[in-house]
């Protein structure tokens, strides 16, 4: 269930995130010798890094905004942003020379970690009291886990990669269930009311799949034989 907004001005959500940000985080940062920048998202070149534009939080009221605190270490790059049409607070992570970026969790659960979550972040922070509630159990999961997340090991990358990959196989075939169920319901009711081609054209693209119920399979048979 949505929480009710507290506030509807962007500028005080904005500041109130900064705020915390530099309270919780930067410290932390600025003692690993680290460089900070903050401003609205500017994305367009050649690069996946957004540029950051330095504004007023003003002009950040009415619309939807995307607003970054970024830290970076060396070759690492973390990226805690607010915004979105669910005000919501989310990072990831870039390492000089690597394309991909990440999430905090999933180098933590690739590196086994027994909470990959506890890096995370939050949907519709409404208020100035989320909004730090939020960063601060974010930053302490940065401050007990950056030994892991502060450099790139390609071990660990490579990992992070892999379970990317599976998590996207598997909502892919779980899309395809989804999608499959949804046509033989609706090809069914096509059936019976004698729309035989509509009936074999929302079964078709599910013909060879071994999932495809054995009723679906007869009924796209005799949908078949009715139009010969």
């Amino acid at each position: 269930m949505r929480r009710k907004a507290v506030t509807t001005d962007s500028h005080i959500l904005v500041e109130a995130f900064d705020t915390a940000v530099a309270e919780r985080l930067t410290p932390f940062f600025v003692a690993l010798g680290g460089q900070h920048s903050a401003g609205e998202a500017c994305y367009g070149g050649s690069s996946a890094v957004p540029a950051l534009k330095a504004l007023p939080y003003e002009e950040l009221d009415g619309r939807f905004f995307w607003w970054i605190n970024r830290f970076t270490v060396g070759g690492t790059t973390l990226d805690i942003a607010y915004g979105d049409r669910e005000f919501l607070i989310q990072a990831s992570l870039s390492y000089a020379g690597i394309a991909h970026h990440f999430a905090p969790w999933e180098l933590l659960q690739a590196a086994q970690a027994p909470n990959p979550h506890a890096v995370s972040g939050g949907d519709w922070l409404l208020d100035p009291g989320s909004i730090a509630r939020v960063v601060e159990e974010f930053a302490e999961g940065i401050r007990q886990h950056w030994s892991i997340l502060g450099t790139a090991d390609p071990r660990l990358i490579d990992r992070a990669c892999v379970l990317r990959g599976e998590r996207m196989l598997f909502a892919q075939a779980e899309q395809r269930r989804i999608d499959r169920e949804r046509a033989s319901v609706q090809a069914s009711a096509a059936f019976h009311a004698g729309r035989y081609a509509e009936a074999i054209r929302l079964l078709e693209p599910f013909r060879d799949d071994a999932e495809l119920a054995r009723s679906s399979k007869k009924l796209l048979e005799l949908a078949e034989s009715r139009l010969r």
